[in-house]
């Protein structure tokens, strides 16, 4: 049966490990806790309920949801909830609470930034607040030795395992740089030593490159970065490139068309142009990749 199941976003992915061993941690705490103030044993029932059957739960929820990205973001609010609840049961015992309200801001601070932390810490008080209402708002914040070397231990262990994930992140996020400028790199290199005019235009038809193979027929400053390229075309087909654009943009696939040019020096040019667009993350135009093949000769 899970085995069927769509995979869990990446997010989720990331977040289960952390949390299954962080919560089966926070097991022992409250064990140790129980133990040092002889608390009765249903607290411990719903204890294992929560730290080590829950963290299984939620990404099974993550997995089975249709949006997992924002089922593992409602399972981040969730935990600070419920461990606000935690922090209130165990009368705000001071180690103990700081550890789960610093795992809790750290969590929704590094999947979401300030947004999500302020979230996070929202619900944890929203928690803390609502349970410690049913319980009297009992203030016990001693604990003993075991306790604190225990949370302790736990702080530092989490935020440096938190700390690694972020940075294993980080190292992918630079690879794929690097690996973006080499294409780049090699883009611009295939585009300098083709004979075919080769460009990349913004949304708008301005330039953001163009090969050294259009220094040969146009101005120089008429090709730097920012010119308009409908500048270059003939002024009679300048209506006809605005609409080859603007339906190349609108349609999502690449488009083709001949087009006449404004030389610098001589008769104009024919050129076959053919476009292809590229979209950013959010659906909209980024940019366009225009090639384009003098065909005057067969035109002539």
């Amino acid at each position: 049966m899970l085995r069927s199941l769509p995979p869990a976003h990446r997010l989720a992915r990331i977040n289960y490990p952390p949390r299954a061993l962080a919560f089966a941690f926070s097991l022992l705490v409250l064990e140790a806790l129980m133990i040092e103030r002889g608390i009765r044993g249903w607290v411990l029932f719903f204890g294992v309920l929560q730290f080590l059957v829950y963290p299984h739960l939620a990404y099974l929820y993550a997995r089975i949801a249709i949006d997992s990205k924002r089922a593992e973001l409602n399972n981040l609010l969730a935990d600070s909830v419920m461990l606000g609840a935690w922090a209130a049961q165990m009368h705000f015992a001071l180690w103990p609470s700081c550890g789960l309200l610093a795992s809790t801001c750290l969590n929704n601070a590094a999947n979401g930034g300030l947004k999500r932390f302020a979230y996070g810490a929202a619900a944890f008080a929203g928690g803390a607040i609502a349970w410690g209402a049913v319980l009297g708002y009992r203030f016990e914040p001693e604990t003993g030795r075991l306790v604190s070397g225990l949370c302790l231990a736990g702080i530092v262990v989490y935020s440096s395992w938190i700390g690694t994930i972020l940075h294993q992140q980080n190292r992918r996020i630079l690879r794929a740089r690097e690996a973006l400028g080499s294409s780049e790199e090699q883009f611009r290199f295939i585009a300098e030593h083709a004979g075919d005019f080769v460009a990349v235009l913004d949304a708008d038809g301005c330039f953001r490159y163009a090969s050294a193979s259009h220094l040969e027929h146009f101005p120089a400053e008429s090709v730097t970065e920012g010119g308009d390229w409908l500048a270059l075309v003939h002024p009679d087909d300048r209506e006809r490139a605005r609409d080859f654009l603007r339906y190349m943009i609108r349609s999502r696939s690449s488009e083709r068309a001949g087009l006449r040019t404004v030389a610098a020096e001589g008769p104009s040019r024919v050129l076959e142009c053919e476009g292809n667009p590229v979209w950013d993350h959010r659906g909209s135009a980024e940019m366009v990749i225009l090639v384009c093949r003098d065909i005057t000769a067969r035109t002539g």
